[in-house]
């Protein structure tokens, strides 16, 4: 059914409509990867593809309802933007910022249980970090539901007597690789916070810069 509600949205996208689908992400990451492949992506069509419940935030469900392979798997679908936004004002503003975006977007998102990190709204750009503080021993950078865990860990550190900084990196692709290096110039470590396998995810997208 993934995969037949993927494909109904392309063909609606094709009439003209912005649809939006939402399901669990692992579902719609693994079982509508090869729709959302070549029948959005391939025709760069305008749909907004909501992977909810992602990484492990379905807990005792096990491995089969866990999304640990969805940001690789995504990354790596050409002209699909790919977006992991850190809590719910944050996935307003993307999601009011792609009204202007006519290509296809995947949503991560959690479980819509997680702490606000930006208490009075967000500012949103695709392809746009968000740099929360510069350090010269360390910067940390995170991507959607770890974005709170990561600045109560930066918070800390600075506490301790390092100089740590944080990066928000709401867009996992296209990557703000200006960012990256401009990070990996001031600090002696990067260290990138998922919930994600660590092969393809955002560390991986790092790396690769």
């Amino acid at each position: 059914s993934e995969q037949n509600m993927v494909s109904a949205a392309a063909g609606m996208a094709i009439t003209g409509g912005a649809p939006f689908v939402a399901t669990f992400a692992s579902f719609l990451a693994l079982l509508g990867c090869e729709p959302i492949r070549t029948g959005v992506a391939y025709s760069a069509l305008p749909v907004r593809l909501i992977g909810h419940h992602a990484g492990i935030s379905l807990g005792f469900y096990g491995t089969s309802h866990h999304a640990t392979e969805d940001l690789a798997i995504m990354r790596s679908i050409a002209d699909l933007t790919v977006v992991a936004p850190a809590d719910g004002p944050q996935l307003a503003a993307a999601i009011a910022a792609s009204a202007g975006h006519d290509r296809p977007i995947y949503f991560r998102i959690g479980r819509g249980q997680e702490p606000v990190v930006y208490e009075d709204g967000a500012d949103f750009q695709f392809g746009k970090a968000i740099v929360h503080g510069e350090g010269r021993d360390i910067t940390l950078i995170a991507c959607g539901t770890m974005v709170h865990p990561a600045r109560e860990a930066w918070r800390a550190l600075n506490a301790s007597g390092l100089s740590a900084g944080l990066i928000d990196m709401p867009t996992i692709k296209p990557l703000d690789e200006e960012a990256v290096l401009a990070a990996a110039g001031r600090s002696r470590l990067i260290l990138t916070i998922e919930e994600n396998n660590v092969i393809g995810g955002l560390g991986g997208a790092v790396a690769e810069v």
